[in-house]
């Protein structure tokens, strides 16, 4: 529990580091084919690994690399944690140039950032070398990884977060209300959800749709709006950009469903925490009293935990279809972010063993091996993407992934969590009828210029 609820708080943290532009200077010591040396397993080798936690590496794969490569010492390099539990882009880059790991595991936006700047190897060569296989792999992770079509390919990752939407059929029946359909449009799904009845308590009555965890309606709101390609700032950084028909109407349509959603409460990072829900007991779709939630592939394992868990649990009979979609664009779904690719340094002096490594964790025995696993990640190799007959796993994969070049800044850029928490407010002051929602987007719009400004944009 207090792992899950430290993983949520830096997640959460890390949508808000923007970052800049770091050069990593020097050139590949590949050879000119990009080809390397074969590996010698009877060879000792120390192998450093840029890892986000060193117990959770050994645990997860230190047994098996122990008797797979029983020469290979692993060194696992950690990025120091700030005092609000936060790691920086800076932090991970200079850790790269001060200790120069072997291989590196990052997520998306890190590893786009090392690829512009050459830091890694290029794997396609080295893949052709020893025909490992990447036809099993999913295809979106590989070209999420490569950043589109033709791009060069600078690291794998085993496996990859994909959502759904989760529903509960027996309250859909019990209130005679059509059950859910795949690439419904979010206008589609907040009708569903006010059909259900919003009177009662907060403790025991039933909400149409639950919110993500930590999100409060501002965020409800944001989320929609990147479905639909929207973004509260512009592109060059320079203007807020909420004053306009596509923001005002999806916010006009969450205003008209609020009352069927369970939302967190609060504005800053510290008042979402706090009201969020966590275990299955405190979860009210486990519980029965939510009609639909968007949840991860491993959500339907909360059910089964549910049962042995929770006292006088009442079990109900659920689906799954795909997330709400953008009605212009409803066979794609937001960019993968992936939270563990792994590379090779180009600086690496053991660049054969390092591809051994990569190899066999993103290979098919670690896949067989995880794929009954209770893991909320789906195995990047689409023959061990399943763990239980009862879940349905297409939805998982109907929509074919945006690809989004991250372009983040290095340093953490404190006005964009004082931009959201004004966002959050002046929407809870139409929500309290302070004021009409012309004039919260007014001074979201005049206000949050100020705070671009303030900080040099």
């Amino acid at each position: 529990m207090t792992a899950d609820r430290t993983r949520i708080r830096t997640l959460f943290a890390l949508v808000l580091i923007l970052f800049g532009t770091t050069v990593l200077t020097g050139c590949s010591k590949s050879d000119s084919d990009g080809t390397i040396e074969s590996f010698d397993p009877d060879k000792p080798v120390k192998l450093k690994i840029m890892f986000s936690d060193s117990n959770y590496f050994h645990q997860r794969y230190g047994n098996m690399l122990a008797v797979k490569y029983p020469n290979i010492e692993f060194e696992v390099l950690t990025p120091p944690v700030s005092s609000e539990g936060v790691t920086t882009a800076e932090d991970t880059l200079q850790q790269i140039r001060d200790n120069s790991p072997d291989i590196i595991n990052v997520s998306s936006p890190f590893h786009e950032k090392l690829a512009a700047d050459g830091q890694l190897v290029d794997l396609d060569p080295l893949i052709r070398q020893d025909g490992f296989d990447i036809e099993d792999i999913h295809p979106s992770v590989i070209e999420s990884i490569r950043g589109g079509e033709g791009g060069k390919l600078y690291g794998l990752a085993p496996s990859f977060s994909a959502n759904a939407l989760y529903y509960n059929v027996d309250l859909f029946r019990k209130h005679g209300i059509d059950l859910p359909a795949d690439k419904m449009s979010w206008e589609d799904t907040l009708k569903l959800a006010m059909r259900f009845p919003s009177d009662g308590t907060d403790g025991e009555r039933v909400y149409g749709f639950q919110t993500g965890i930590m999100q409060n309606f501002a965020g409800f709101v944001r989320s929609v709006a990147e479905d639909y390609g929207l973004t509260p700032i512009s592109a060059d950084g320079k203007t807020v950009v909420v004053h306009s028909d596509g923001w005002r109407s999806i916010i006009e349509n969450a205003l008209l469903a609020r009352d069927s959603l369970l939302m967190a409460r609060g504005a800053t990072t510290q008042e979402l925490f706090d009201s969020s829900l966590f275990s299955p007991g405190e979860d009210p779709f486990l519980n029965g009293r939510v009609a639909m939630k968007i949840g991860h592939f491993g959500l339907y394992q909360d059910f089964e935990n549910a049962k042995r868990l929770v006292q006088n649990y009442s079990p109900f009979e659920w689906g799954v279809v795909t997330v709400p979609v953008n009605p212009s664009t409803p066979d794609t779904a937001k960019p993968l972010l992936l939270g563990s690719i792994y590379s090779i340094n180009r600086d690496s002096a053991h660049k054969s063993a390092a591809w051994e490594v990569i190899k066999y964790i993103n290979g098919e025995e670690i896949a067989r091996l995880e794929s009954g696993t209770h893991s909320s990640d789906i195995p990047a190799r689409k023959a061990y993407a399943t763990k239980s007959g009862e879940l349905n796993v297409e939805p998982f994969f109907a929509l074919k992934p945006a690809v989004k070049k991250w372009n983040l800044k290095t340093t953490r850029d404190e006005s964009a969590s004082r931009f959201f928490e004004l966002f959050s407010r002046q929407l809870d002051e139409v929500i309290a009828g302070g004021k009409t929602l012309d004039e919260a987007l007014q001074t979201i719009q005049s206000e949050g210029e100020q705070l671009l400004t303030a900080n040099g944009k």
